[in-house]
């Protein structure tokens, strides 16, 4: 991979500068005063925060991001609360293409992933007594419990967007240890949740202490954001730093030479 980063030709490497400075000019001038900026081609999430007139970085993390047929969105959007031992509320998708056919072959499937069946009004449903094999889609909500497998782990941060995705902890800790992390199904999972916490919560009495009590506590816990963050999800595959440093990551998601032919590049 190394050979191959060195072998690219300059006239390249200046397009994919001029691509991702006009994706810059798609975002706003002022990204706010305090905000977390998630690069996905980069697959790390900041914090960043003006201070005495200039921007600093206060907190670093890396994220796992959207597998290439489940790509990561672009957007910005405002995070208003976070969510101390979520719940995980299956997406219609993932139910009913993942664990109904999971369900057809072993109704108590469900179980073991700590997960309910759910009617629309909240009512438990007994997996064992429905009839799976009729089923073409899952008419029932799928909720899985808090707890250590849960699949948004220990903390979620939420920005509510049309794309329905989010920032949150994870159970499969192993995966940030890799420098390709694109492995989930849109949402990004992130390394260190109970720091960024510390990090958004400082001021509302909010400390990493109190913020690991209330996870071993197992109980839910929604807090809400006396400031809310702007939070800017990007794609940039190309950068320079303030020292002058020039960054570039691979295209995983292949939108550089979409981006290039619309430009007439």
């Amino acid at each position: 991979s190394t050979l191959k980063a060195i072998q690219v030709p300059v006239e390249k490497r200046i397009e994919q500068m001029v691509l991702n400075l006009e994706r810059r000019r798609w975002m706003k001038d002022d990204l706010g005063n305090r905000y977390v900026f998630v690069n996905q081609a980069d697959q790390v999430l900041k914090v960043v925060e003006e201070e005495n007139g200039k921007e600093k970085t206060v907190h670093t993390a890396r994220v796992v991001v959207g597998k290439p047929y489940h790509r990561t969105p672009v957007f910005s959007n405002t995070m208003k609360y976070i969510v101390i031992n979520p719940y995980w509320n299956v997406p219609s998708s993932i139910a009913n293409n993942e664990y109904l056919p999971k369900l057809r072959r072993n109704p108590g499937a469900l179980a073991r992933e700590n997960i309910r069946l759910l009617t629309a009004s909240g009512k438990r449903v007994n997996p064992l007594s429905v009839n799976w094999s009729a089923i073409k889609r899952i008419p029932y909500r799928l909720r899985q419990d808090t707890g250590a497998r849960n699949a948004l782990g220990r903390i979620k941060f939420m920005f509510p967007n049309k794309f329905n995705v989010y920032i949150h902890d994870t159970p499969s800790k192993s995966l940030f240890a890799r420098e390709s992390r694109y492995f989930s199904h849109g949402c990004m999972r992130l390394q260190y949740p109970d720091q960024l916490a510390t990090v958004l919560l400082a001021g509302q009495g909010w400390t990493n202490k109190r913020i690991n009590n209330q996870i071993a506590s197992g109980k839910r816990r929604i807090v809400n954001l006396k400031k809310h963050i702007p939070v800017h999800v990007t794609y940039l595959t190309a950068w320079a730093n303030k020292d002058g440093t020039v960054h570039f990551r691979d295209d995983i998601y292949g939108r550089d030479k979409i981006l290039a032919k619309a430009m007439g590049l």
